[in-house]
C-alpha cells in the first residue's frame, strides 16, 4: 500500500518455516556424483615430533581411494597465509608437518567411498611419535625456557604491545585510591548445532576448484585458498548453502585446503564434515587468559584511569592472533567516562586447540573484569554499587563520544538503560526479599552489569599489531534485480547463519521499491560467481546493521532510480513529479496514470527500442558499500576498531546452595539499545540467543586441559551446555538511540547478551554470598568452583 513501512514491523523470519520443516539445504544434503568422504586421524599428543607415518595398510582397504599426510600437503601446497603477518614464516599447513602441537591436530586425512570406510582406514595408519614437553599455561609459555611450538620464532609470544592514552602515570600518582585485581577467564565455545564442513571438487584439467562450505567468511577464505593451492581467485568457485549457526566458529581455512588436496589427489569430489568430538577438539575456542587490572579512583568515586595487563592464550592460532587483544583494547573503558588508559597485551601460543572468533570475541572478558572491579571499588569506598556506576557513566549529552583509544560511541543513553534495568528486575523490592530469604536460610543475590556492544570491525585496526596495512575499512556488497516479469530478486554477500537476513533484507527492499514484502525474494545462498563480494564479505562482527544494510539499500536505490527514470520517459513526466509506490511508478498528482513495475520490466528486458537512447537495458543494481566512519590509526595509535556501538544492561537474581555450590537463576532482566529496530522479532531472538550463550559461559561451559595438554572435555557429557531447562525466562525492554552514521540508524545486536551475562551472574552470586566474604574473579561459576570459594572464604575468616 502507499506509504507502507515494512521497516519496524514484527514479522516472523520467513526462513524459519523452511528450517523447522526440514527443508534447509545443509552440507550433508548435498551429494555430488562419485563423491568421496574424508576422515581425519588426529594427534593424541599435545606436543610431539612426527618420526614416521605409514598409510600402506590403510590404502589396501577396499573403498579407500587416497590418503594425505603433512609431507604431501607441504609438497602440494604453500603454508597457510596468516591474516596477521608474523616476523618469521611458520611451516603451518592443513596437516601437521614435522610436529604436532595440540591434541586433536589433523595428522593424516583419508578419502573413501563412505565415512565408515574412511574411519576404518584410520585404524590401520601407523604414526610413530617422539613426545615433547607440552606447555598449557600461557604465563609459563612466555618464559625463556618454555618448550617452543615453532623453533624458528624463538618464542611462544606471537605479539606484545603496550598502548598509553592520556596522563596515566600522573592520574595514578594523584589518585585517592588505587585498586588492583587479577581475573581469569576460561576456554569455551558456542558450539553451533551444525558442525563445520566442506565439499571440494577439483578439476585438474582446467585447473578449477569448486568448493561448498559453511565457512562464515568466504571473502577472506578465497584468498587464503588461492595462495595455498597456487590458484588465482578466478579459478575458485566458492558456495555456501544454509549455515546452521556460526557464532564466529566456522572459519577454518585448513580444512578447506585439506578437502581440495584430497579431491586433487583422487580426481573426485570429497566431503568432510566434523563429528561432534572433532568439533569440540578442533574447532576454535574463545581465548582463555589472565588479566591484571588496576583502577585509579578519585576521593569522590570518579574513575580516573585504568591499567590492563592482558595475556591471551591463543593455543595454536597462527592464522589470526591478536583479535581478542584488539577487541579488549577497544572495550577497555566500557560505558564509563575514563580518560586515561594503559593497555599492555600479549598473544601467547600454547599446546591447545587454536583460539578464534566466538560470540563477543574478547569483549565478555573485558566487561567481566571491569564490572567486577567496579563492585570491588564500591565495596572499598563504602559506596552503593548502582550509584557508583551512575556517577561514572558517559552522559547522553556527550554523544557521540570518543574514548581514549579512539573508539566512537555513536549514540546511547546509558543512565536510562540502567534506570530501566533496575525497574525491570525489581531492584527496590529485592532488598527486603533478600533479607527474608536469609532469615529462612536461603542465599539470594542480585547482580548486574552494563556493557557496550561495538560491531562492524574496521580492518585498519590490525595495523596496531602488525604495523602493516594489508586491509582497511569495513564493507559489504549486495545485488537487487527486477526480473522481466516484475519479480524482485536480492542476492547478498553476507547470507547469514540464522539471524534472519532474508527477512530483514526483504523488508528494506520492499520499502525502497514500494512493493509488498512478499514480492521480494532473497537468495539464502552465496555463490562467488553470482554474488557480489569483497574481502570483508561474510557473516561476522555483528556487522549486518553497519555495512550490509547500506549495501542492500544502495543496490535497491540504484534500481529505484532507474525505474523512476524509465517511468518518466514512458509517462512523459519529469522524474520529480513521480513516485514509486504500490508496485508502480505514478504521478504524485494523478496516481491513476501508473506504469507498473512489471510493465517497466517488460520494456527494460524485451522492448529495448522503447528505452531512452542513453539507458542500458535491464533493471539491476549492485552496491559495494563502505562504512564512512572507518579510519586509520593516528599518530597516537587511536583507531575506531569497531564502528557502531550498541549497549545493554543485564541483571539477575540467583539462589546459591552453599552445601553444593549450585547456582539457580530465579529472575533475569535485559535492557538493550541497538538503535533503530528493523524487526522486533529478530532482535528479540538475537538478544535471547546471545544471553543463553553468556549464561553457558558463566555457569556451565569449560574446555579443560590437564598438565600434559590432554583435553578432558570432548563430549557433551563433559562439556556442559545449558538447555531450555536451565535457561530462565527473560524479561526484556529496550531503548532506541538511532546511530547518526548508519543508513537506517540501526546498530548490531547479535553479541549483546554474551558480553555482560558472565559479569552480571558473577555479581549476583557474590552478592548472595556477601555475608561469607566470598570474592569471585574467575570463571566459570561451576558448583565445584563456587563451593571452593565458599570454603576458601571461610578459612580466611577463621
Amino acid at each position: 500500500m502507499k506509504g507502507a513501512q515494512w521497516k519496524g514491523q514484527a514479522l516472523h523470519p520467513r526462513e524459519d518455516r523452511r528450517f523447522v520443516t526440514g527443508r534447509g539445504l545443509y552440507l550433508p544434503n548435498i551429494s555430488l556424483p562419485k563423491m568421496l568422504h574424508a576422515a581425519i586421524l588426529r594427534s593424541l599428543h599435545a606436543h610431539a615430533r612426527i618420526v614416521s607415518i605409514d598409510v600402506t595398510e590403510a590404502l589396501k582397504i577396499p573403498g579407500v581411494v587416497c590418503a594425505l599426510t603433512g609431507e604431501q600437503a607441504r609438497a602440494l601446497s604453500k603454508p597457510l597465509r596468516p591474516l596477521i603477518p608474523l616476523p618469521v614464516e611458520t611451516p603451518y599447513y592443513c596437516l601437521a608437518y614435522e610436529k604436532v602441537r595440540y591434541v586433536g591436530e589433523p595428522v593424516v586425512a583419508v578419502a573413501a567411498v563412505s565415512r565408515y570406510v574412511a574411519e576404518d582406514a584410520l585404524e590401520k595408519i601407523r604414526v610413530e611419535y617422539e613426545p615433547l614437553p607440552a606447555v598449557v599455561d600461557p604465563e609459563a609459555s612466555m618464559k625463556s625456557n618454555a618448550p617452543l611450538l615453532f623453533e624458528p620464532l624463538g618464542t611462544n609470544i606471537l605479539w606484545h604491545g603496550c598502548f598509553t592514552y592520556g596522563d596515566v602515570d600522573g592520574v595514578f600518582s594523584r589518585a585517592a585510591h588505587v585498586l588492583s585485581e587479577r581475573f581469569l577467564i576460561h576456554r569455551y565455545s558456542s558450539t553451533p548445532l551444525e558442525t563445520f564442513g566442506c565439499i571440494a571438487s577439483y578439476d585438474s584439467l582446467r585447473p578449477y576448484l569448486t568448493l561448498w562450505s559453511n565457512d562464515q567468511r568466504p571473502g577472506q577464505a578465497m584468498p587464503i585458498l588461492a595462495h595455498s593451492l597456487g590458484l588465482s581467485i578466478t579459478q575458485i568457485r566458492f558456495l555456501t548453502a544454509d549455515i546452521g549457526g556460526g557464532f564466529g566458529n566456522k572459519r577454518k581455512p585448513p580444512y578447506l585446503v585439506l578437502a581440495a588436496l584430497l579431491s586433487k589427489l583422487s580426481g573426485r569430489p570429497v566431503q568432510f564434515i566434523e563429528d561432534r568430538r572433532e568439533n569440540l577438539m578442533g574447532l576454535v575456542h574463545a581465548c582463555n587468559g589472565v588479566m591484571d587490572l588496576e583502577v585509579a579512583v578519585a576521593g569522590d568515586g570518579r574513575l580516573l584511569g585504568v591499567k590492563v595487563r592482558d595475556i591471551a592464550d591463543e593455543g595454536l592460532n597462527v592464522l589470526n592472533p591478536t583479535v581478542h587483544s584488539l577487541l579488549k583494547l577497544g572495550n577497555v573503558t566500557n560505558c564509563y567516562e575514563i580518560r586515561a588508559v594503559r593497555f599492555e597485551g600479549y598473544s601467547v601460543m600454547t599446546n591447545k586447540c587454536p583460539s578464534g572468533a566466538n560470540r563477543g570475541i574478547g569483549k565478555p572478558f573485558m566487561c567481566f573484569a571491569l564490572e567486577r572491579m567496579l563492585d570491588g571499588v564500591a565495596r572499598r569506598l563504602g559506596r552503593d554499587r548502582i550509584e557508583l556506576r551512575r556517577q561514572n557513566l558517559v552522559p547522553p549529552e556527550m554523544m557521540p563520544y570518543t574514548t581514549p583509544t579512539g573508539e566512537l560511541i555513536d549514540s546511547g543513553n546509558f543512565p536510562e538503560t540502567l534506570n530501566k534495568l533496575l525497574s525491570l528486575i525489581g531492584y527496590e523490592s529485592f532488598q527486603e526479599e533478600q533479607k527474608r530469604a536469609r532469615s529462612e536460610g536461603r542465599w539470594l543475590g542480585l547482580g548486574l552489569a552494563l556493557a557496550i556492544e561495538p560491531s562492524t570491525s574496521n580492518q585498519s585496526s590490525y595495523m596496531l599489531t602488525t604495523g602493516k596495512r594489508s586491509a582497511s575499512g569495513a564493507g559489504e556488497a549486495a545485488m537487487v534485480r527486477v526480473e522481466s516479469d516484475g519479480s524482485i530478486q536480492v542476492v547478498l554477500g553476507d547470507v547469514g547463519s540464522g539471524q534472519g537476513h532474508q527477512t530483514a533484507a526483504a523488508q528494506i527492499v520492499a520499502d525502497e521499491l514500494g512493493v509488498n514484502f512478499e514480492d521480494v525474494q532473497v537468495s539464502p545462498y552465496f555463490d562467488s560467481l553470482v554474488s557480489p563480494w569483497l574481502y570483508t564479505t561474510g557473516n561476522y562482527s555483528n556487522k549486518f546493521a553497519g555495512t550490509d544494510v547500506g549495501a542492500i539499500q544502495g543496490a535497491a536505490r540504484k534500481v529505484r532510480e532507474k525505474l523512476v527514470s524509465l517511468g518518466a520517459h514512458l509517462l512523459k513526466r519529469a522524474p520529480e513529479e513521480l513516485e514509486l509506490a504500490d508496485g508502480a511508478v505514478r504521478s504524485k498528482k494523478d496516481p491513476k496514470i501508473p506504469k507498473t513495475i512489471q510493465e517497466l520490466a517488460q520494456v527494460a528486458y524485451r522492448d529495448l527500442l522503447a528505452l531512452p537512447p542513453e539507458m542500458e537495458p535491464g533493471l539491476e543494481g549492485r552496491c559495494y558499500y563502505r562504512a564512512a566512519l572507518a579510519d586509520l590509526p593516528d599518530e597516537q595509535r587511536r583507531v575506531r576498531g569497531q564502528l557502531f556501538v550498541s549497549n545493554a544492561g543485564h541483571a539477575a537474581v540467583v539462589e546459591v546452595d552453599i552445601e553444593t555450590g549450585k547456582v539457580a537463576i530465579l529472575k533475569y532482566a535485559i535492557v538493550h539499545d541497538c538503535g533503530a529496530v528493523l524487526n522486533p522479532v529478530i532482535v528479540e531472538g538475537l538478544v535471547h540467543g546471545a544471553t543463553a550463550h553468556g549464561i553457558g559461559a558463566a555457569l556451565y561451559e569449560e574446555f579443560i586441559y590437564d598438565e600434559q595438554g590432554q583435553l578432558l572435555t570432548t563430549t557433551f557429557v563433559d562439556y556442559l551446555k545449558p538447555t531450555a531447562v536451565e535457561i530462565p525466562d527473560f524479561k526484556t525492554d529496550h531503548l532506541e538511540s538511532p546511530s547518526p552514521y548508519t543508513p537506517l540508524g540501526m546498530k548490531g545486536v547479535g553479541e549483546g547478551g554474551a558480553i555482560p551475562a558472565p559479569a552480571a551472574l558473577a555479581s549476583a552470586v557474590e552478592n548472595a554470598l556477601e555475608p561469607l566474604g566470598v570474592r569471585l574473579s574467575d570463571l566459570p561459576l561451576t558448583p565445584e568452583r563456587v563451593w571452593q570459594a565458599i570454603h576458601s572464604a571461610g578459612r580466611k575468616a577463621d
